[in-house]
């Protein structure tokens, strides 16, 4: 965590909260209230990493997953198939 900009003394400069994983971000929205419904100056959480990783990030672990409880997985166009269903798609 740093302070973003010049020291003003009569200013307030951005914090920048560098998080290792999603999961830490989602337990910081969801445990601290104060912060999830502060409404008065924008907060925001992004990712550090594009949409596309992100979504073959998400793509490999339902694979994983599925693999793991011994379903059915067939990938075909980018298609992530379980037991017959549809269900992620890149």
């Amino acid at each position: 965590m740093f302070r973003l900009g010049r020291f003003s003394s009569g200013k307030t400069r951005p914090v920048l909260v560098k998080l290792r994983t999603v999961w830490d971000k989602r337990l910081i929205l969801n445990g601290c209230s104060r912060l999830k419904n502060f409404s008065q100056r924008g907060i925001f959480i992004s990712a550090d990493e594009p949409l596309e990783v992100r979504r073959k990030q998400t793509f490999g672990r339902l694979k994983h997953r599925a693999e793991l409880s011994n379903k059915l997985v067939n990938v075909t166009d980018d298609v992530l198939s379980i037991d017959g269903v549809a269900v992620f798609s890149l």
